[in-house]
């Protein structure tokens, strides 16, 4: 086959200068595929593909691949010449592009190279080095074969200079697949016409059985491109959903592999494919789910509908949707046609890493629009972009006051761009709604802190009625109180309203008026559902039936509010710290500050002279049979608020005071029927089970026969199972704030009706006093402490300790500084201790405590020869002939060593030192003690020590006391050793015998007993004895040739060694207790038990080594207690990744609190 021009295209190595050319060894095959490839290999001869070569720098095996039809393809192993060459940057076309501008057309063909590859020639410099062997001899290609690094490269270059003018109008290609396109079915013809004119003016030959001529529809790079869009290729997608669940992390990473090339076509891949990737964690078990198969069957679900995709048309906006979750982000690019109608273009999405999962939401949406930038960039710069999304994350970036370094990056990279922002007002697309369906709505109860008028939405959902929101604040001050009400509408446009109350409040009136006007305005503006949300604790826990009303001036609130509250269809309300609420409270504020002398100022602010309920006082028509009205007569004059007996009447509205305190209005027999209904029905599968009496004194209703209809009710409900007790219904709990009494005495001059709670209430007030509207207590120092609550109380400690100028200090100067600053609360000194000991920050920067946390471990054995320490000294330089470790090993009970130099420490040679020195030697042991070094945790230690029975026990990772005899030992070796080599260093090994003797023939501290004595019943005789002999050398010495005289000598030693090893034994047992008193005197006693939380020390800490940073904690968690061993050491799991840890010695733990 001719093939392409030389000079217009050849495939060149360019092989880096300097490297060693590689020949591969031989490869064996069996008989029957030696005569294939002997086939292929003459077909290949025959078209001149190959040539024999007799002496070739570089050789490469074939690889026989079997295809579907039993023949065997050759192919060459050219991974070694593969390294040797660097890549080819000619740039690849985009498969995106490449995919959009084949769909819509009206005609294609779509074409085929015959043998793509090999239609392009070898360099002549470089053919010989694409040798390869084979059973019949080597041969070299002299075109281009495939396998070949940067052979796809060379291809596409050629291919675009063959149709460099039509590329992009009338072709498109990527590497071999060649598609030929028009507009319209009659002009088609001179296109094909005009491309294979091309191909013979070159010599590019078409492969006639891959070709497919004047089709409106074909595949192309794996995707069924047509007229209308884009599709997957319906083969692939009946292989997916042909596919059975995976069964192992290889199966699951193959499934997610495929799943990504289609990955264009799923709304939201990477949120589902998150449940997945905590199976594909190293060490992690692979535990195929409930929740894994349920996401597996949604994924077969959306394979089973793919959407079909559409090109953008020129010209033409592209629309942008953003969403987010907690573990992942994604957009769907969009675009309406001509006709309005909207079409998917591209599905994007990837999971959330690390410190991304703590992102704002707001910033969620910028990461989102950020990689949609980064992935769909080629989109990007062709068209103008609408950005669909109710919060703007670019308005959110260009408003920020100090851009931090990421935000100024994704700025940047945004700024070439040309995006605007639109609100969406509809949702129209199924593709939109499948995006929303896999990115759910996250609720975001707080304003920006940016954009006033917007709240942070994740993305747009489609509701049967929109919500409104409203914010409120009150504040009262000694010239009257302020209210602030922010109302936002379901386009999220916010109306923020301030109202001065021009007469004299509580802090707790000003509240209950901002709620009532806020839900008036809302009411007025439409509204019919909407959630409301304050930092009020006690008017949103009466509204809700929590707390109760003592205060007259309250009730009718209350009252109030609950009739305008009905009047909606729903209501929802929450509470939120105060600091979160601050566009309200500053409107509360703005309207309590402000004093009209003469004319109102420039700004709009409502003032009110009277009282909201005052404006709400409707007269109520009593029936002549109403228990009520009798009571009604009683009252008569000018006053608004009169006592008869337990009852008043406030602003025309009748009510009772319970005993305990509690006030409740007084229903009509109608309204109590309904109201008993209502809260029971609400209220009765609540736990604990609580009296349906005590409930409606909650909500502040009450009626003559209340008490005993209540019971009723419960006793006929199965789901109540207990009627009230007379104590229990006149039982009410009001809000737990300790300021709540003097807050009372010092506004209303109310007293607690216990009269113990009265008198303490007297003794202590004198020391407290109002500021306005807030309580301040008299410090001994004679200067004001502000009281908290404890919500303020905590948020206080927060930012002392923890803000931004807080140098988290520690239990009792923080107690200093919450004093010094002028703040109190009863439980402050408590609270303090109990902040820090929680602080996250502090504890992981703790220092290490190097007191033990356990008593001394009894390392006895009851026999000798019974438990071995093994361990390694290394690496020891200089090296002495190449050796550079020493493996030991140490007898627990006569503390006998052997010992070994070691060039390489490997599992093999423990494996080895422990049958040859050991076993072949003492016997088979009891136990092996390690630690954790690769040495010996390995097979082949495992395999050997299994093989023998032995048990095998390891000591904590960077715990050495775990193994302490062994480490002992190497201390008492290496000093022998330096010894005996300090001025010949380098034959250290030469000289390990001679320490190895020195140790054995001394008498150790614990036993009083040289190792050699317990092992062989005698001491051995020392090299002095000989040069100057003692009297048991003298006497051996005569006795010479007398056998039977130094056997009975040799009897009476064996018959005396157990005599001797018990008196070891003792003296063992004697000098562990001593040593044992010393030590656990320093110890501080520290134990967990399962489930506990921990924190443990970080390896660069437990390694005694430079840390990442100067700044980097010493301390990681928090981990729980998994297993607890009686030995010290333990085994935990990660709270957040829930994978377990190695086994950690309690040195290295101390207890996390939270």
């Amino acid at each position: 086959m001719p093939g392409l021009d030389p000079n217009l295209v050849s495939h060149t190595l360019n092989i880096e200068l300097g490297t060693r050319p590689v020949v591969q060894p031989r490869r064996n095959f069996h008989p029957e595929v030696e005569k294939q490839i002997k086939v292929e290999i003459e077909k290949l001869l025959a078209a001149g593909f190959i040539k024999p070569i007799k002496h070739p720098t570089w050789l490469a095996n074939i690889v026989p691949v079997k295809k579907k039809t039993g023949v065997i393809r050759v192919c060459t192993d050219y991974r070694d010449l593969n390294r040797a060459c660097p890549k080819d940057e000619f740039p690849l076309p985009n498969m995106d592009i490449l995919i959009d501008s084949t769909s819509g057309q009206g005609m294609l063909s779509f074409m085929d190279g015959f043998s793509g590859y090999n239609q392009i020639k070898m360099s002549p410099k470089d053919a010989e080095k694409t040798a390869f062997r084979t059973p019949y001899g080597n041969f070299y290609y002299t075109v281009m074969p495939f396998g070949l690094k940067n052979a796809g490269a060379t291809y596409q270059r050629a291919m675009t200079a063959v149709f460099h003018d039509m590329m992009g109008k009338e072709v498109e290609d990527y590497v071999d697949d060649l598609v030929v396109k028009s507009k319209t079915r009659l002009g088609h013809y001179e296109v094909l016409r005009k491309v294979l004119e091309r191909c013979r003016l070159y010599g590019l030959k078409m492969n006639p059985k891959k070709c497919a001529f004047g089709v409106s529809s074909g595949k192309f790079l794996g995707f069924q491109v047509h007229q209308r869009g884009i599709d997957v290729d319906p083969v692939k997608t009946r292989a997916l959903r042909s596919l059975s669940p995976p069964k192992n992390p290889k199966e699951l990473k193959s499934f997610m592999g495929r799943l990504s090339y289609i990955r264009r076509f799923i709304p939201g891949l990477a949120a589902m494919m998150s449940i997945f990737t905590p199976l594909l964690k190293k060490g992690q078990s692979y535990i195929w789910s409930k929740e894994c198969h349920e996401t597996y069957q949604q994924v077969q679900q959306l394979i089973a509908r793919l959407p079909t995709m559409r090109a953008p048309i020129p010209g033409l906006p592209l629309k942008l949707y953003l969403a987010a979750t907690n573990t992942a982000v994604g957009a769907l690019l969009a675009q309406d046609s001509h006709e309005g109608e909207e079409s998917p273009i591209y599905y994007v999405s990837r999971q959330l890493k690390g410190a991304e999962t703590r992102y704002p939401k707001i910033e969620l949406l910028c990461l989102a629009l950020v990689y949609a930038a980064q992935r769909l960039r080629h989109y990007f710069l062709a068209h103008k972009l609408q950005l669909v999304v109710k919060s703007d994350p670019v308005r959110y970036l260009l408003t920020r006051p100090v851009l931090s370094g990421r935000l100024a990056r994704w700025l940047l990279q945004l700024s070439e761009f040309d995006i605007t922002c639109t609100t969406p007002k509809a949702i129209r697309g199924q593709a939109v709604i499948d995006m929303l369906a896999l990115f759910p709505e996250v609720e975001e109860s707080t304003l920006s802190k940016e954009i006033l008028g917007e709240l942070p939405e994740v993305v747009a959902t489609v509701v049967e009625e929109a919500s409104w929101t409203l914010y409120f604040d009150g504040s009262s001050t000694t010239n009257g109180g302020g209210a602030g009400v922010v109302i936002i509408n379901p386009e999220r446009q916010a109306t923020a309203l301030s109202f001065k109350l021009d007469f004299p409040c509580t802090n707790n009136v000003a509240e209950y008026e901002a709620f009532i006007m806020g839900l008036s305005t809302a009411r007025e503006m439409g509204a019919e559902r909407v959630k409301v949300i304050g930092d009020s604790n006690l008017v949103l826990s009466q509204l809700q039936g929590s707390f109760a009303v003592k205060e007259a001036t309250l009730a009718p609130y209350r009252t109030a509010a609950e009739r305008l509250i009905n009047s909606f269809k729903q209501v929802v309300m929450e509470h939120i710290p105060g600091v979160t609420n601050r566009y309200a409270d500053a409107l509360a504020t703005l309207g309590s500050k402000l004093s009209y002398v003469q004319e109102q100022p420039n700004i709009t602010v409502v003032r009110r002279e009277t009282p909201v309920v005052e404006a709400m006082v409707r007269e109520e028509l009593l029936e002549e049979d109403d228990w009520r009205k009798p009571l009604r007569k009683e009252f008569s004059g000018e006053s608004s608020i009169k006592d008869l007996k337990d009852y008043m009447l406030i602003f025309g509205e009748l009510y009772r005071r319970l005993p305990g305190g509690v006030l409740t209005r007084c229903v009509g027999m109608e309204e109590a029927r309904r109201r008993l209904q209502e809260v029971h029905d609400a209220t009765c599968s609540l736990e604990p089970v609580t009296s349906l009496y005590r409930r409606l004194q909650r909500k502040g209703y009450y009626w003559p026969e209340m008490r005993k209809q209540a019971a009723d009710v419960q006793a006929n409900c199965p789901k109540c199972s207990t009627v009230p007790t007379t104590e229990e219904a006149f039982t009410v709990s009001l809000a737990e704030d300790w300021r709540a009494p003097y807050l009372a005495f010092f506004v209303e001059g109310a007293l607690p009706t216990d009269s113990k709670l009265a008198y303490k209430l007297k003794k202590t007030v004198k020391r407290y006093f109002m500021d306005g509207a807030t309580l301040d207590r008299k410090g001994f120092n004679g200067e004001p402490l502000r009281c908290l609550e404890r919500s303020e109380a905590h948020q206080v400690m927060q930012e002392i300790h923890a803000g931004e100028c807080g140098e988290h200090q520690g239990m009792k100067r923080l107690y200093r500084q919450l004093l010094s600053f002028g703040y109190y609360w009863p439980t402050m000194k408590k609270d303090a201790h109990d902040f820090v000991k929680k602080c996250h920050t502090c504890q992981v920067h703790a220092n290490l405590s190097h007191k033990p946390p356990t008593l001394l471990q009894d390392m006895r054995t009851p026999w000798p020869f019974h438990t071995w320490g093994l361990d390694l000294i290394g690496t020891i330089h200089p090296p002495s002939d190449g050796y550079i470790w020493i493996l030991t090993a140490t007898e627990y009970f006569t503390k006998w060593v052997e010992a070994i130099p070691l060039r390489k420490a490997t599992g093999a040679a423990v494996s080895n030192f422990i049958r040859e020195y050991i076993v072949s030697r003492f016997g088979i042991p009891y136990k092996m003690v390690t630690d954790n070094g690769t040495p010996f945790v390995n097979k082949q230690v495992s395999s050997t020590l299994n093989g023998y029975g032995i048990k095998n026990r390891r000591s904590t990772p960077y715990y050495p006391q775990g193994n302490g005899q062994a480490e002992a030992t190497n201390k008492t070796i290496l000093r022998i050793l330096s010894k005996m080599v300090y001025e010949y260093k380098g034959n250290w090994s030469i000289h390990l015998p001679d320490a190895l003797w020195a140790y054995r023939t001394s008498p150790r501290g614990a036993t009083d007993f040289s190792p050699y004595s317990l092992v062989y019943g005698s001491d051995a005789i020392s090299p002095v004895e000989i040069t100057i002999p003692t009297a048991r050398v003298s006497a051996v010495n005569d006795l010479e040739w007398d056998a039977k005289s130094c056997l009975d000598w040799r009897v009476l030693d064996l018959e005396a060694v157990d005599e001797k090893r018990m008196e070891a034994e003792r003296k063992m047992a004697l000098y562990h207790k001593t040593t044992a008193q010393a030590y656990n005197r320093t110890v501080k006693p520290q134990a967990f038990k399962q489930g506990d939380l921990v924190l443990k020390v970080v390896e660069h800490v437990k390694r005694q080594i430079s840390g990442p940073s100067k700044f980097a904690p010493q301390w990681e968690g928090p981990f729980a207690v998994k297993e607890v061993h009686s030995s010290g050491y333990y085994h935990l799991i990660s709270i957040k990744e829930g994978t377990l840890t190695d086994p950690i010695n309690g040195k290295w733990l101390k207890p996390y609190y939270c």
